[in-house]
């Protein structure tokens, strides 16, 4: 009777849930029906008697703006809206838009210093949200002054109360302690930077607590110190930080440090965040180049690069291809040690307002990938350069706003399940249910099926939560049919609207022990499945004929063969045996070794406005780098130099030497054939540059 009674109430729901609500996109729910007037479009006179008949029909009111072409009707429900948009003339339906002052906070520096969250639209993007405590950052630096009364409120702690890790010595206090530090490419002896406790702040400082500023996001704040007293780290206690804060549960990790080329240390820490879904954020360098740092420069992490006050790319800013957005990075006011504030200029205060908007969509939608992050990022900055991308500012200037906005509609996310399973498994889903400011979540639930249209088993519902939200289905049971599939969606009503997820696949594979049945079985699956037992067919056939081909022309050849050594057997005589003659041992022959190729891959470097470009170049074994002089060199011109230059003056090594090189468009070129690192200087302009050479194989 339960059962009768169970599968009763389930079904009552789903006509309630097909009759009573609507399905729609995240981009069109707002607020309740019930307040909210439709706003109709319309093309003509005609029209506009026609949305006033219907809504007549439905004892609803329709009030007419003919001038403005646009029709604002009350009391309507969502079996209505079909009905309108079928009327010939209809351009467009939208809901009514509440608007709200937007949240300022009571920050005592906001209005004064903070430049920078306004002109990135955080502002209004608080409106939205303001951020959760759900989302966690990790600050890779020189550690957090945890005890900071702006900082304190959002730090994150590990269950003994620690408030991250400190891998420059090795313990469980990862407090800011510079004396010394790098700011702006340049060294800064003897001035308390505080660099992490600064990058802190401005990701996510305690917001309208009456004091200091108001960071970027709401959220946890990680502290992991990797970098020494004096700003310096290496890249292998970077790496450990990477991983230490993936183990630890941060969702998004923000790097405002950089060294000048991948290490295997540093590619396999940001492999390994990357494959958990680690939102990756680093300073693209702070040296004026056309070439980002790493990690920044991994495809893997965000590059930011720091604009100024007037929108433009700072100077020191570096910039290139793996450049993606742009942030405030040009006098940016944030926390000190002891309760205090500093400004400071750099990529490194600009890639912290990244990792925070990135912790506000997060807020929105957990279930968020690091490549849908990625694209909402990118689609909705505002260009500073041309259209689109360019390799000075990247997509352009972050903006908060747009980005929330994009990731704020409500949706059912499944974010959690095998990717295959074996038949009568029993599986645990997990799904996600979003949308911005807290809105009600009449109910949600799973449904499963065997096929994708025909979803007919279902989880129980659940009632009496608000977005966002995470929900679990443990009762999912697979078909108890090898190589089928199982398919599954998630629903939810929020505010009395419907929403669904995409269908998630997941294939049911044998679970059979023996490796001969499993090898049959993929075979079967390989042909079947993957291939096609037509295709496989005609492979088979092609693969025969070539092998026929292949042996018929390898007997032929030594026919021919056969038949020359006969040939020859016959007119040459056998010559008479003769005895051995006693001599010196002939010396073994070592040949020379084989010339480079004229043709040998080329790598350009380009020195011109008093740069070299790029000033770090990688390539491999066997390349041709040519300098090219593009302005007029400084008299008596300019040569290539293996070396160094300081202040001392030049340090050449004698490895190569060009000539002088004293008109625009002359060039030099040199081989590397050797791996290594070379370093070089351009003579009479005062430059270093450096040739990186990878083993080829």
């Amino acid at each position: 009777m339960k059962c009768v009674s169970l599968v009763a109430l389930i079904i009552a729901v789903f006509f309630v849930v097909q009759s009573g609500s609507v399905l729609v996109s995240a981009a069109n729910q707002f607020h309740d029906a019930s307040k909210d007037r439709l706003i109709i479009a319309f093309s003509s006179a005609s029209t506009a008697d026609a949305i006033g008949e219907l809504a007549a029909s439905y004892g609803a009111i329709a009030e007419i703006s003919a001038q403005a072409g646009l029709a604002y009707w009350r009391n309507w429900d969502n079996g209505i809206l079909n009905a309108i948009k079928a009327i010939q003339g209809v351009t467009g339906v939208e809901r009514e838009r509440h608007s709200a002052i937007s949240f300022t906070p009571d920050d005592s520096y906001y209005s004064l210093y903070q430049w920078g969250v306004k002109r990135i639209n955080a502002d209004t993007a608080w409106d939205f949200t303001l951020g959760t405590h759900n989302v966690t950052v990790a600050v890779l630096d020189t550690g957090i002054d945890y005890t900071h009364d702006d900082l304190s409120p959002n730090m994150w702690k590990d269950g003994s109360g620690h408030y991250g890790y400190d891998f420059w010595n090795d313990d469980t206090d990862p407090m800011d302690d510079n004396i010394n530090g790098y700011e702006s490419g340049g060294w800064t002896p003897n001035v308390n930077i505080y660099h992490g406790t600064h990058v802190a702040g401005v990701v996510g400082a305690d917001i309208n607590n009456v004091i200091g500023i108001a960071g970027t996001a709401q959220c946890k704040l990680m502290a992991v110190k990797v970098m020494n007293e004096s700003g310096e780290g290496t890249d292998a206690t970077v790496a450990q930080g990477i991983i230490w804060a993936v183990d630890h549960g941060a969702q998004i990790i923000t790097m405002s440090l950089g060294v000048d080329s991948q290490t295997l240390a540093l590619t396999n820490a940001v492999q390994y965040a990357s494959a958990h879904g680690i939102v990756l954020v680093a300073a693209a360098g702070n040296e004026g180049l056309s070439s980002v740092s790493y990690p920044a420069a991994y495809p893997e992490v965000i590059a930011v690069g720091a604009s100024d006050k007037l929108d433009h790319r700072a100077s020191f800013s570096n910039y290139g291809s793996q450049l993606e957005v742009m942030a405030p990075g040009s006098q940016i006011w944030s926390t000190k040690q002891g309760d205090r504030y500093q400004e400071l200029s750099g990529t490194s205060t600009a890639t912290p307002f990244v990792a925070g908007v990135t912790a506000l969509m997060l807020s929105i939608n957990p279930a968020l990938t690091t490549a849908q992050i990625r694209t909402v990022l990118n689609e909705t900055a505002i260009d500073l350069g041309a259209s689109g991308w360019d390799m000075s500012t990247g997509w352009g200037l972050v903006d908060a706003h747009a980005a929330v906005q994009a990731v704020s509609g409500p949706a059912a996310t499944i974010i959690g399940y095998p990717a295959t399973t074996t038949p009568n498994a029993t599986l645990t889903v997990k799904w996600v249910v979003s949308g911005s400011g807290n809105l009600p979540i009449n109910y949600t639930f799973l449904r499963w099926g065997y096929s994708a249209s025909q979803l007919t088993s279902s989880s129980d519902l659940i009632y009496g939560y608000s977005t966002p939200h995470t929900f679990n289905a443990s009762n999912v049971v697979a078909p108890n049919v090898a190589n089928s599939s199982l398919f599954l969606q998630a629903v939810a009503v929020i505010n009395g609207i419907q929403y669904i997820s995409t269908v998630v696949e997941i294939k049911v594979q044998s679970d059979s022990s023996d490796p001969i049945q499993n090898l049959i079985q993929s075979l079967r699956d390989f042909v079947y499945n993957d291939v096609g037992l037509l295709n496989f067919i005609l492979m088979i056939f092609a693969i025969v004929v070539i092998a026929v081909i292949f042996v018929a022309v390898r007997r032929g050849r030594r026919a021919a063969a056969a038949r020359s050594i006969q040939s020859a057997s016959l007119s040459i005589p056998p010559s008479p045996s003769l005895p051995p003659v006693a001599g010196p041992a002939i010396p073994q022959y070592y040949p020379p070794p084989v010339s480079p190729s004229l043709a040998a891959p080329a790598a350009y470097v380009d020195i011109s406005n008093g740069a070299i470009s790029p000033a770090i170049i990688e390539i491999y074994e066997g390349t041709r780098v040519i300098w090219r002089n593009r302005d007029w060199a400084p008299p008596p011109g300019i040569s290539i130099v293996g070396g160094t230059i300081d202040a001392t003056g030049p340090h050449p090594d004698g490895i190569f030497s060009s000539g002088m090189m004293v008109s625009p468009g002359e060039y030099w070129s040199c081989i590397f054939n050797v791996a290594g690192v070379y370093s070089y200087y351009v003579s009479n302009m005062n430059m270093n540059g450096r040739v990186i050479v990878r083993r080829r194989y």
